[in-house]
């Protein structure tokens, strides 16, 4: 059957039933196979641990040991089990009464066992990793359950337990899909907005809780906005790059949206309501891409696989050489079949962790890169290039005034960029902070107030909105999530329609993109403050999505006419 990622529901169904009912009846349908796992790591999994015995007749596993290793898991089986027994209810009786979200907002204060899983995720796995080399007949239990998964073939333990974590983030877009379907006026919307609101705080605490939670998050994203993609969440894979350009053929040019991991490449078309139809999914085994010289077309990339063949149009130069260095890098690495390979570039949190420092990197040719691979200044004859001795690429002086001992040099201290330096910094503890201040005091930034660009000679800031020749409008604002009036500083760029989110400016992929198709922008309706005079709202359908806040009236206008034409073929 179709996978939750996989649902297409007609708005116009042949049984008169409305698209929420539908959304509903997923909720139902997951929720039961979510519980049918929980039960094999509950009852069955506790059950094998607990019947076997070692070769003195020892337990293989002391309860207390197993107790911490499946960690609130007893809590959030019941809890699960009594969410499946009331939705099964509602979906029964639907017509009668048409609500699911109270049954999440009654158990608010339940959902607290939630945070307390993911805090204690990586602990329990830790603990499950030294249990199996402890104990051989342990590990023995653990790869014969792997087995018996119910999604068929081979899944480790660890994967299982995280499935917990993963359902509170399908929680948060399965509601959210729910509530775009209701009427803005029904007691169901509002209690809804305040389910969401209820899980996606407990999803945020991924990010911070978990080793690798921003990326698991990521994944989960991706695999719910891509229509015909299904298994995205493999244990290993990590999220490296996605954007947008434009396809090249004979006759048009389409928008083709791009997701990068660190196996496959996903081609994928945006659709209306801001999601994607899956094209084609590339492994990188055998992915080549260049530089082809296309008659009537700029900045093009060409991606080749076993049977495939793409032509794409960057938006720019420095997009087009950003894709083809990242796919190249991470082509080659998934080829070397490298374990420390976690990102690319220093583009994704977690990038090349293991081996930042230990390793010589390769490094960017510098005919290729004309702007700061950090900050994207023009290189110039005042400006000149400088490699990243940690990651290989080419930054300007402004990003590259750090120096670190590196490892592969013999602990000789090097020149680093800011990003590179900030991972090493981070891993390399008190201790190694103290040498490099000894060693290289003079030349060593620890704290950089803003990025500069430097440009003609003169010293600029990048705080300003900037509009380019196509039309694309970037710089800072402040954003707030749906009902929600805590303000998020960061910095955007519009472009083809589809709207990126930047934690700072100086990062060079980003950490969000939207399509705009089928949005639309209003300004508040009702303007009290001076300040409330830059505020303007994006919705979808009838559902505020966010709202964002400009530093005056001009800017904000000027966001609002910009986003008016993106939402629009």
């Amino acid at each position: 059957s179709d996978s939750i990622y996989d649902r297409q529901v007609s708005s116009d169904k042949p049984d008169g039933r409305s698209r929420a009912y539908y959304i509903a009846k997923e909720l139902v349908d997951t929720e039961r196979l979510h519980v049918k796992g929980l039960k094999l790591l509950q009852e069955d999994f506790r059950e094998a641990v607990g019947a076997a015995i070692g070769e003195e007749g020892e337990p293989v596993l002391d309860e207390e040991r197993l107790r911490e290793i499946l960690n609130e898991l007893p809590d959030v089986y019941t809890l699960h089990r009594r969410i499946l027994s009331e939705l099964e209810n509602r979906l029964r009786h639907w017509e009668e009464s048409q609500r699911i979200a109270d049954i999440y907002l009654s158990r608010k204060a339940q959902f607290l066992v939630f945070t307390t899983y993911i805090g204690h995720y990586d602990r329990s796995m830790s603990l499950l990793e030294d249990s199996c080399r402890a104990s051989p007949a342990f590990a023995a239990i653990v790869h014969q359950f792997e087995q018996q998964s119910p999604a068929g073939g081979k899944v480790s333990l660890k994967h299982q337990l995280l499935q917990v974590i993963v359902r509170v983030a399908q929680y948060r877009m399965l509601l959210t899909d729910y509530l775009n379907n209701l009427s803005p006026d029904s007691k169901e919307y509002k209690d809804t907005q305040a389910a969401v609101a209820v899980v996606s705080d407990i999803a945020d605490q991924t990010n911070d809780s978990l080793k690798h939670g921003e990326n698991l998050l990521r994944l989960v994203n991706i695999e719910y906005s891509v229509r015909g993609l299904r298994d995205l969440l493999q244990p290993g894979r990590v999220f490296v790059k996605e954007g947008t350009m434009m396809k090249v053929s004979r006759k048009s040019r389409q928008p083709r949206h791009l997701f990068l991991m660190n196996d496959v490449l996903l081609y994928t078309y945006p659709q209306q309501d801001g999601k994607y139809r899956l094209k084609n999914t590339l492994p990188l085994t055998g992915l080549t891409v260049s530089k082809p010289i296309v008659e009537n077309v700029q900045n093009a990339l060409k991606i080749e696989g076993t049977d495939i063949s793409i032509t794409l149009s960057a938006s720019s130069f420095i997009e087009r050489e950003d894709w083809f260095y990242t796919l190249s890098r991470t082509v080659t690495e998934h080829a070397r079949g490298s374990v420390a390979f976690n990102s690319c570039l220093g583009e994704a949190r977690d990038r090349l962790r293991l081996i930042l420092g230990e390793k010589a990197p390769t490094l960017v040719p510098v005919s290729q890169v004309m702007m700061c691979m950090n900050c994207t200044s023009d290189f110039s004859l005042t400006l000149r290039r400088h490699h990243c001795h940690g990651c290989g690429r080419i930054v300007c002086r402004s990003c590259s005034r750090n120096r670190y001992p590196l490892k592969y040099m013999k602990d000789r201290m090097a020149k680093v960029c800011d990003r590179c330096y900030s991972e090493l910094k981070k891993r390399g503890g008190e201790k190694q902070l103290e040498y490099i201040q000894l060693a290289d005091f003079t030349t060593t930034q620890f704290i950089r107030n803003e990025i500069t660009c430097y440009k003609k000679g003169s010293r600029t800031t990048k705080e300003s909105v900037t509009v380019s020749e196509e039309g694309s409008i970037s710089g800072t604002l402040q954003r707030s999530k749906t009902s929600k009036r805590n303000w998020k500083r960061l910095w955007f760029l519009l472009r083809d329609k589809v709207l990126y989110t930047y934690r700072v400016q100086e990062e060079k992929v980003a950490s969000e993109s939207l399509p705009l198709l089928g949005f639309t922008v209003k300004l508040p309706d009702q303007l009290g403050t001076e300040e409330e005079a830059n505020v303007f709202q994006l919705y979808h359908k009838n559902t505020l999505y966010y709202s964002f806040k400009a530093k005056d009236n001009y800017t904000a206008q000027r966001w609002v006419n910009a986003m008016e034409e993106a939402t629009v073929l």
